[in-house]
């Protein structure tokens, strides 16, 4: 364990102390799937803690550990969603809709963020920032939330209208669909599933692996041989993740067939 990961815990654990205290909803910053991966490990020893992963977005690669008190029925994003939705003021995350000029071209991922950065927001303030043609939604934790959406002006060379949304018609609304995909592999080897779904060398895809930049169902995974199954999610940092859909098939040559939703 790195001493990053010592403080990571230790904030964590002083979040759910404040929860269990005072009988209060409590959240740590913005997390990136390592973080979140450190935090789900700790939790087998910390069953008293009611903790949920929330980043608004349905599958979000960036979201905050949320510690709910006993009186929260809620242990899930469903449950934490629906919640959230009949007590508003509860929620510790906002969502911020962005509205481009048209006269701009459009901005990418990159564009909204150096925005933030060059604000001082530091990366912790800010979850996923979904994009579209027009402009985009960025969830941020919700102390910030106004603060943000009068300063952010300008991306790029675009500038910028920015409102606080529902977090609720977010979630609605922003649900990935995916591209489906198919290929064939040997086995059902991790490094093999992420050789072919993204595209990379077997080498590539095993030093990624060793790396810690491949997480399977949301944990961190340092083992090229994992075995992967149907309904298994896999994330490659900075190269979009996959769903696995199907691995019954053979093909004539006898090898898996693979059926994946590709999200970019």
């Amino acid at each position: 364990m790195t001493p990053e990961d010592r403080i990571l815990i230790a904030k964590y654990e002083d979040r759910v102390r404040q929860c269990s205290e005072n009988s209060m909803i409590t959240c740590t910053a913005f997390l990136d799937m390592r973080e979140r991966s450190v935090i789900s490990t700790h939790l087998a020893a910390q069953s008293e803690a009611k903790t949920v992963f929330y980043g608004v977005f349905e599958d979000a690669e960036r979201t905050a550990a949320v510690m709910l008190p006993y009186y929260v029925d809620a242990n899930d994003y469903p449950s934490v969603c629906r919640y959230f939705a009949d007590n508003p003021d509860d929620n510790p995350l906002a969502v911020l809709e962005v509205e481009k000029d048209r006269l701009s071209k459009p901005l990418s991922h990159r564009d909204y963020l150096g925005a933030l950065m060059a604000l001082g927001i530091k990366r912790e303030v800010t979850g996923d920032i979904i994009v579209s043609e027009n402009g985009c939604r960025i969830a941020v934790l919700s102390h910030m939330a106004d603060f943000i959406a009068e300063n952010l002006c300008k991306a790029g060379r675009g500038s910028l209208k920015v409102k606080v949304v529902s977090p609720l018609s977010a979630t609605a609304s922003e649900k990935p669909t995916g591209i489906e995909d198919s290929f064939t592999v040997s086995s059902m080897r991790l490094d093999s599933i992420v050789k072919n779904a993204f595209n990379v060398s077997r080498t590539d895809a095993c030093k990624a692996i060793e790396s810690g930049v491949v997480f399977v169902n949301d944990a961190e995974c340092l083992k090229a041989d994992k075995k992967i199954s149907g309904g298994d999610k896999i994330v490659f940092r900075r190269k979009g993740r996959i769903t696995v859909e199907d691995c019954s098939g053979v093909s004539k040559k006898g090898r898996i067939i693979v059926i994946v939703k590709r999200f970019i």
